[in-house]
């Protein structure tokens, strides 16, 4: 009788728990979303280029690859529960000043405090659901989770660029309050409590080589891809390559020495997790900038309202949203490797697509086009469980580890994608001025289809970086072996059970 009633309060629990953390990434992605109709607003706001605004995304995103790795000691020093709300509470204050900025200065600066509660969140939600599922569930819980996530982005553009259109860019920011307030107290009320260890060693030199590694890098990649290839910005790139390789270092010498590292790295010599984790990056790669640049299109190129554009947008998250139940049901039949494969290869073939992209394109086109984008999100989010299929779930510290790689390296690929496809649009743009101006073309059809033509660029790229992932996806042993055991210990020593 007893087991009985353990039984179902555990099926309780893990449900709340899914309830808790969906409320708080769905207001984090509503407002990635509502931010990306707003950057054509902002740009007239603020009397600003692409290059200057996207820094508006660039900046959190930066941040947010910075602060991650910090969620494993976050969460045992602290634990998860209290940590998740701090999360939650940083991510609103951060709204509220975005919403006040007073230029595109004070803005960017505003994202960056927003990103350290949206990245410490990102991590969090992945330990939490991941800790609550056994790993035979796991394919269920992500795409129930991500059904109402997949919400968001459908009324985010609508929402917002209703919102933007109307009453102005703050809203794309205060939106945030009266569901971050209902997530936080929900959070606060269901989430179990946690036993934090408060005497925890924080590996300083890891997040310090990781997070400066991490922001010196993107900013290299951003003015290099903008086509500033001076000595400076090749120096930085080499800079903060090299504290990234001393990051890798550290930690593995941290995990040698039976010290506590930021992260245990030692989880990627298995090569399930290491493939599904390149995939992974090479995904996100191709994903955030394509995307950007394709609400750009829609409202400079094709002189869509930020309103308008938000509802053709819509029907990438409709897709996603409408394959999500199917793709839950497959998993546990065909496999999350199997969907996986099928997801990055349709990731492929629909940014292909969007190289055919005119000034005249039809908008049918241009909505069937981001419903495969659509479908193909819905089969990527097998990817995360493909990676800690061979992780068990009773091995709490080496689910934490695990899930914030996947989430940190992913954060790090988001801000890169951006800043490298917009930036080669920045940059291309004005070669085609110059090719085209010669040709006898002018006004304002010449500022258009230089920019068409450098986005087909920045497209090509984007469809090569998917069929890297395609491949390593396809190097993703077929079948899986027995879990991967982490040991808890400060040895935390990687074997095959």
């Amino acid at each position: 009788m007893f087991s009985i009633v353990h039984r179902k309060v555990y099926l309780a629990n893990k449900w709340w728990v899914t309830l808790a953390v969906t409320l708080g990434m769905f207001m984090s992605i509503m407002d990635h979303t509502i931010v990306n109709v707003a950057i054509p607003q902002l740009q007239q706001a603020f009397g600003a280029d692409i290059h200057q605004v996207q820094w508006v995304i660039t900046i959190y995103m930066i941040t947010q690859a910075a602060v991650i790795p910090t969620a494993p000691y976050l969460t045992t020093r602290f634990g998860a529960k209290p940590v998740y709300v701090w999360t939650l509470t940083a991510f609103l204050l951060g709204s509220i000043l975005c919403g006040f900025a007073w230029n595109l200065s004070s803005l960017i600066w505003f994202r960056l405090v927003q990103g350290i509660g949206g990245g410490i969140l990102l991590p969090l939600v992945t330990i939490l659901i991941f800790q609550a599922f056994p790993v035979e569930e796991r394919g269920m819980a992500v795409s129930v989770m991500n059904v109402p996530l997949m919400v968001a982005p459908l009324l985010g553009p609508v929402f917002g660029g209703y919102l933007v259109t109307y009453f102005g860019w703050p809203w794309a920011f205060f939106i945030n309050l009266p569901l971050g307030l209902v997530a936080v107290l929900i959070a606060h009320k269901v989430l179990p409590a946690t036993f934090p260890q408060p005497h925890t060693r924080f590996d300083l030199a890891g997040f310090f080589t990781v997070a400066t590694g991490s922001a010196i890098l993107l900013i290299a990649v951003a003015a290099l891809a903008d086509g500033a290839y001076t000595i400076w910005n090749l120096l930085l790139l080499g800079v903060g390559s090299l504290l990234l390789l001393s990051f890798g270092v550290i930690e593995l010498a941290q995990a040698r020495r039976h010290q506590a590292p930021l992260l245990d790295l030692r989880l990627l010599r298995e090569r399930t997790f290491l493939f599904s984790n390149l995939a992974s990056i090479f995904v996100a790669l191709t994903w955030y900038g394509a995307l950007l640049l394709v609400t750009i299109y829609l409202q400079t190129l094709r002189q869509q309202s930020a309103a308008a554009a938000g509802m053709l947008l819509g029907a990438q998250a409709l897709a996603t949203l409408v394959t999500l139940p199917l793709v839950g049901r497959l998993s546990t039949t065909l496999g999350a490797r199997t969907l996986a494969v099928g997801g990055v290869s349709l990731l492929v073939g629909a940014t292909l697509l969007l190289l055919t992209l005119t000034l005249t394109t039809p908008l049918v086109v241009m909505v069937s086009i981001l419903v495969l984008l659509g479908v193909a999100a819905s089969l990527n989010g097998q990817i995360p469980v493909v990676a800690m299929s061979q992780i068990t779930q009773e091995q709490q510290k080496a689910v934490a580890n695990g899930s914030t790689i996947l989430t940190v390296l992913r954060a790090t690929a988001a801000p890169l994608s951006v800043a490298l496809l917009t930036g080669l649009v920045q940059g291309q743009s004005h070669q085609y001025q110059i090719s085209l101006a010669a040709q006898g073309v002018s006004g304002a059809l010449l500022n258009q289809q230089s920019t068409l033509l450098a986005m087909h660029g920045s497209f090509l790229v984007a469809a090569c970086l998917a069929l890297v992932a395609l491949g390593a996806m396809l190097w993703t042993p077929r079948r899986q072996r027995a879990a991967v055991q982490v040991d808890n210990s400060p040895l935390g020593e990687i074997r095959q059970r």
